[in-house]
Protein backbone atom coordinates (compact mmCIF):
# COMPACT_ATOMS: atom_id res chain seq x y z
CA UNK A 1 0.00 0.00 0.00
CA UNK A 2 1.46 3.51 -1.05
CA UNK A 3 2.11 6.15 1.60
CA UNK A 4 -1.91 7.90 1.42
CA UNK A 5 -0.93 12.04 1.43
CA UNK A 6 -3.68 13.80 0.45
CA UNK A 7 -7.17 12.35 1.21
CA UNK A 8 -9.93 13.07 -0.78
CA UNK A 9 -13.49 13.84 1.23
CA UNK A 10 -16.75 13.50 -0.90
CA UNK A 11 -20.11 14.81 0.98
CA UNK A 12 -23.03 16.75 0.48
CA UNK A 13 -23.64 20.32 -0.03
CA UNK A 14 -26.02 20.25 2.57
CA UNK A 15 -25.99 19.40 6.14
CA UNK A 16 -28.54 16.76 6.52
CA UNK A 17 -30.83 16.91 9.64
CA UNK A 18 -28.26 14.40 11.98
CA UNK A 19 -26.25 16.44 13.77
CA UNK A 20 -24.08 13.89 13.57
CA UNK A 21 -23.49 14.31 10.12
CA UNK A 22 -21.57 17.62 11.00
CA UNK A 23 -19.52 16.97 13.67
CA UNK A 24 -18.21 14.65 12.59
CA UNK A 25 -17.52 15.71 9.53
CA UNK A 26 -15.43 18.79 11.74
CA UNK A 27 -14.08 16.06 14.17
CA UNK A 28 -12.51 14.53 10.14
CA UNK A 29 -11.22 17.93 9.40
CA UNK A 30 -9.27 18.31 12.93
CA UNK A 31 -8.11 14.64 12.34
CA UNK A 32 -6.89 15.19 8.82
CA UNK A 33 -5.35 18.56 10.15
CA UNK A 34 -3.55 17.03 13.11
CA UNK A 35 -2.59 13.89 10.51
CA UNK A 36 -0.79 15.90 8.02
CA UNK A 37 -3.28 14.91 5.03
CA UNK A 38 -4.20 17.66 3.23
CA UNK A 39 -7.62 17.69 1.98
CA UNK A 40 -9.08 17.68 -1.51
CA UNK A 41 -12.60 18.12 -1.88
CA UNK A 42 -15.10 19.73 -4.63
CA UNK A 43 -14.85 23.13 -3.81
CA UNK A 44 -17.81 24.26 -2.23
CA UNK A 45 -18.52 26.49 0.89
CA UNK A 46 -22.23 25.07 1.74
CA UNK A 47 -23.16 22.13 3.52
CA UNK A 48 -20.80 19.49 4.54
CA UNK A 49 -18.20 20.57 1.76
CA UNK A 50 -17.87 23.94 3.55
CA UNK A 51 -17.48 22.33 6.75
CA UNK A 52 -14.87 19.89 6.21
CA UNK A 53 -12.80 22.90 4.37
CA UNK A 54 -13.48 25.35 7.34
CA UNK A 55 -12.66 22.23 10.54
CA UNK A 56 -9.73 21.69 8.23
CA UNK A 57 -8.30 24.97 7.88
CA UNK A 58 -9.03 26.48 11.61
CA UNK A 59 -7.24 23.47 12.41
CA UNK A 60 -3.68 24.62 10.43
CA UNK A 61 -4.15 21.85 7.65
CA UNK A 62 -4.08 22.13 4.20
CA UNK A 63 -7.59 22.24 1.60
CA UNK A 64 -7.37 21.94 -2.53
CA UNK A 65 -10.81 22.39 -3.64
CA UNK A 66 -11.82 21.46 -7.17
CA UNK A 67 -14.75 23.13 -8.33
CA UNK A 68 -15.93 23.45 -11.84
CA UNK A 69 -16.04 27.18 -13.05
CA UNK A 70 -19.77 27.42 -13.56
CA UNK A 71 -20.68 26.74 -10.06
CA UNK A 72 -17.65 29.04 -9.26
CA UNK A 73 -19.20 31.70 -11.17
CA UNK A 74 -22.60 30.66 -9.27
CA UNK A 75 -21.17 32.20 -6.29
CA UNK A 76 -20.44 28.64 -4.87
CA UNK A 77 -16.45 28.35 -4.32
CA UNK A 78 -15.20 28.30 -1.03
CA UNK A 79 -12.38 31.17 -1.20
CA UNK A 80 -11.00 30.75 2.27
CA UNK A 81 -8.83 27.92 1.29
CA UNK A 82 -5.35 27.31 0.30
CA UNK A 83 -5.55 26.20 -3.47
CA UNK A 84 -8.93 26.46 -5.38
CA UNK A 85 -8.68 25.40 -8.69
CA UNK A 86 -11.17 25.32 -11.52
CA UNK A 87 -12.18 22.86 -14.35
CA UNK A 88 -14.39 23.43 -17.09
CA UNK A 89 -16.65 20.15 -16.62
CA UNK A 90 -17.80 18.14 -13.61
CA UNK A 91 -15.76 15.09 -15.46
CA UNK A 92 -12.88 16.67 -15.19
CA UNK A 93 -13.49 17.66 -11.84
CA UNK A 94 -13.26 14.27 -10.93
CA UNK A 95 -10.68 13.38 -12.81
CA UNK A 96 -8.72 16.20 -11.51
CA UNK A 97 -9.57 14.88 -7.48
CA UNK A 98 -8.47 11.28 -8.73
CA UNK A 99 -5.14 12.82 -10.01
CA UNK A 100 -4.50 14.75 -6.55
CA UNK A 101 -5.59 12.44 -4.36
CA UNK A 102 -4.05 9.14 -2.67
CA UNK A 103 -7.15 7.93 -0.67
CA UNK A 104 -11.10 8.68 -1.14
CA UNK A 105 -13.84 9.07 2.21
CA UNK A 106 -16.73 9.20 1.50
CA UNK A 107 -19.41 11.34 4.08
CA UNK A 108 -22.74 11.47 3.86
CA UNK A 109 -24.21 13.06 0.90
CA UNK A 110 -26.81 13.25 -2.33
CA UNK A 111 -26.81 11.74 -5.71
CA UNK A 112 -23.97 14.10 -6.52
CA UNK A 113 -21.50 12.27 -3.43
CA UNK A 114 -23.27 8.83 -4.33
CA UNK A 115 -22.35 9.46 -7.93
CA UNK A 116 -18.28 10.35 -6.85
CA UNK A 117 -18.28 7.26 -4.64
CA UNK A 118 -19.87 5.03 -7.46
CA UNK A 119 -17.09 6.73 -10.23
CA UNK A 120 -14.42 5.94 -8.11
CA UNK A 121 -15.33 2.18 -7.32
CA UNK A 122 -15.99 1.81 -10.56
CA UNK A 123 -12.97 3.07 -11.83
CA UNK A 124 -11.21 0.73 -9.18
CA UNK A 125 -12.84 -2.30 -10.26
CA UNK A 126 -11.37 -2.11 -13.84
CA UNK A 127 -8.02 -1.11 -12.51
CA UNK A 128 -7.82 2.90 -13.54
CA UNK A 129 -6.67 3.54 -9.84
CA UNK A 130 -5.70 1.20 -7.01
CA UNK A 131 -6.10 3.83 -4.09
CA UNK A 132 -8.06 2.93 -1.13
CA UNK A 133 -12.29 4.63 -0.64
CA UNK A 134 -13.53 4.69 2.54
CA UNK A 135 -17.58 4.92 3.33
CA UNK A 136 -17.69 6.94 6.77
CA UNK A 137 -20.66 5.31 7.40
CA UNK A 138 -22.09 7.44 10.61
CA UNK A 139 -25.21 6.64 11.99
CA UNK A 140 -25.46 4.11 9.59
CA UNK A 141 -26.02 6.34 6.56
CA UNK A 142 -24.66 3.88 4.21
CA UNK A 143 -25.86 0.46 5.33
CA UNK A 144 -28.68 0.30 2.51
CA UNK A 145 -26.44 1.42 -0.16
CA UNK A 146 -23.63 -1.09 1.10
CA UNK A 147 -26.70 -3.83 0.85
CA UNK A 148 -27.43 -2.80 -2.51
CA UNK A 149 -23.72 -3.72 -3.25
CA UNK A 150 -24.05 -7.19 -1.92
CA UNK A 151 -27.26 -7.61 -3.65
CA UNK A 152 -25.59 -7.17 -6.84
CA UNK A 153 -22.85 -8.94 -6.33
CA UNK A 154 -25.27 -11.76 -5.17
CA UNK A 155 -27.35 -11.35 -8.72
CA UNK A 156 -23.74 -12.04 -9.98
CA UNK A 157 -23.52 -8.52 -11.95
CA UNK A 158 -19.79 -7.96 -9.93
CA UNK A 159 -17.62 -10.43 -8.24
CA UNK A 160 -17.85 -10.90 -4.36
CA UNK A 161 -14.39 -9.96 -4.39
CA UNK A 162 -14.80 -6.26 -5.51
CA UNK A 163 -16.93 -5.70 -1.69
CA UNK A 164 -13.15 -5.09 -0.48
CA UNK A 165 -12.37 -2.12 -3.32
CA UNK A 166 -13.97 -0.06 -0.66
CA UNK A 167 -14.35 0.05 2.99
CA UNK A 168 -17.30 0.57 5.11
CA UNK A 169 -16.10 2.13 8.54
CA UNK A 170 -18.21 3.72 11.40
CA UNK A 171 -15.29 5.58 12.67
CA UNK A 172 -12.47 7.80 12.02
CA UNK A 173 -10.26 5.30 13.14
CA UNK A 174 -11.91 2.75 11.13
CA UNK A 175 -11.59 4.49 8.44
CA UNK A 176 -7.73 4.88 8.50
CA UNK A 177 -6.89 1.05 10.04
CA UNK A 178 -8.92 0.06 6.99
CA UNK A 179 -6.36 2.10 4.76
CA UNK A 180 -3.48 0.55 6.86
CA UNK A 181 -4.83 -2.87 5.77
CA UNK A 182 -5.92 -1.87 2.09
CA UNK A 183 -4.40 -4.44 -0.43
CA UNK A 184 -6.26 -3.80 -4.36
CA UNK A 185 -6.67 -6.79 -5.68
CA UNK A 186 -8.95 -7.79 -8.80
CA UNK A 187 -10.56 -11.65 -9.53
CA UNK A 188 -9.64 -10.97 -12.79
CA UNK A 189 -6.56 -8.95 -14.25
CA UNK A 190 -7.61 -5.95 -16.31
CA UNK A 191 -5.24 -3.74 -18.33
CA UNK A 192 -5.21 -0.23 -19.83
Amino acid sequence: MPKIKNVCVFCGSNHGFDPAFLDQTNALGQYLASHDHPVVYGGGKEGLMGAIAKSTMDAGGEVIGIIPTFLSEMGLAETHITTLLETATMDERKDEMLRQSDAFIVLPGGFGTFEEFTTMLSWSQINVHQKPIALFNINHYYDELVAMMVKCCDAGFAPKENLDLFINASSIDGIFDGFANFHHQLPYKYTN
